[in-house]
């Protein structure tokens, strides 16, 4: 009888050791591991959303910063070795070739070191379509043409047809040219700009009109529409020059946003070897470009934004004063550059805005 107690209460004992957890234990322990699954997973999504959003500014500063770096580099050499007061072009060149606003007056266009162009293009990706973005130019001289040296000149004459204007190159240095290259000729006190036609021996150089930029008038035609390399006589006494003394090669580029938000340098002539309608080439720089502004810093001091406007404040007007570009003194470029992905938590794209400011030293100096 013992026996069968005893037997009883072992059986009893291994059905408790067997019993599992309870409905109550089961549900804290889901919730437990449902909370720590959680805050992983949570942990995770903000380390992927820091990861990307890292990635893409490090992305659109990196795309910034070279355009900056560019602008940079040409607003510092903007003026080296190139002519202070700048070159005269034919009237409604800048407004034509940069999409500046056409002046007023019939008189020749200055091509000066730095042109500013106060918000001037649309861009789809600004947040008013009334709003613009600006444009800026910078031109100086190429050192290593002809090695360094201007090239002695003299003529001119008509070259091989009458509107043709052929210049006598001293020390037949000639062959240093080339097709297309963009020059700054200078007249005693007067400089002007044009560009190479061809080349047709070592000691000649000629300048026909119909170039890719429009720059060169025609030799046989008298006054503003005529070029200025023809010389002065009794009867001709304007628009015309004394005496021609030198050559050189010079490098005018500009920078602006397209529509689309692409930022670009275009680079006029000097582009050996290709064809002519290939002389104006746009190199893209920074995509997704929202923003692009300039100010200026004359050498009064003043600040402006639009350097060429005078007291009514708009370019394009009778009182605009173009030879503000020549007191440019220090240039702060504004790049506002937006990813091409929207951000996760925000759900828009997001805008990095980058500034930097540039001394444009060479511009206090005349060329020698």
């Amino acid at each position: 009888m013992k026996s069968t107690n005893e037997s009883e209460k072992m059986k009893e004992k291994n059905i408790s050791s067997e019993s599992g957890f309870s409905l109550l234990e089961m549900l804290v322990a889901m919730v437990i591991f449902l909370i720590v699954t959680s805050s992983i997973y949570g942990l995770l999504s903000m380390s992927r959303v820091s990861r990307n959003r890292s990635s893409r500014r490090t992305d659109v500063l990196k795309n910034a910063r070279t355009a900056v770096h560019l602008i940079g580099r040409d607003a510092l050499n903007a003026g080296l070795g190139y002519h202070q007061k700048g070159a005269m072009v034919p009237d409604g060149f800048l407004s034509s070739t940069l999409g500046l606003p056409a002046d007023v007056d019939t008189d020749r266009d200055i091509l000066t070191s730095v042109i500013a162009g106060n918000e001037i293009f649309p861009n789809d990706l600004l947040d008013s379509s009334s709003d613009r973005t600006d444009i800026i130019a910078f031109a100086y001289r190429d050192l290593d043409f002809n090695t360094g040296d201007a090239m002695s000149i003299g003529g001119p004459s008509a070259g091989s047809s009458p509107d043709v204007a052929r210049l006598a190159i001293d020390g037949n240095e000639a062959n240093s040219a080339a097709t297309y290259d963009l020059c700054l000729i200078e007249a005693g006190n007067t400089q002007m700009a044009a560009m190479v036609s061809t080349v047709p021996n070592s000691s000649n150089i000629d300048f026909a009109p119909s170039d890719p930029l429009g720059i060169n008038l025609p030799y046989n035609i008298n006054g503003v529409n005529g070029s200025l390399m023809q010389p002065c006589t009794p009867s001709v006494t304007e628009h015309c020059t004394t005496q021609l003394s030198s050559l050189k090669r010079f490098f005018w580029v500009s920078y602006k946003v397209k529509q689309d938000g692409t930022l670009v340098r275009i680079v006029y002539g000097n582009n050996r070897g290709n064809p002519f309608d290939e002389q104006v080439q746009e190199s893209p720089l920074a995509y997704n470009v929202k923003n692009l502004q300039f100010k200026y810093v004359l050498e009064d001091g003043t600040v402006t934004d639009n350097p060429i406007a005078g007291p009514d404040g708009v370019a394009g007007t009778a009182d605009d004063l173009p030879n503000n570009f020549n007191l440019i003194r220090q240039i702060t470029v504004s790049i506002e550059v937006q990813s091409t992905e929207t951000d996760e938590q925000t759900g828009q794209p997001e805008v990095i805005k980058l500034d930097a400011t540039f001394n444009a030293r060479n511009l206090q100096y005349d060329v020698g």
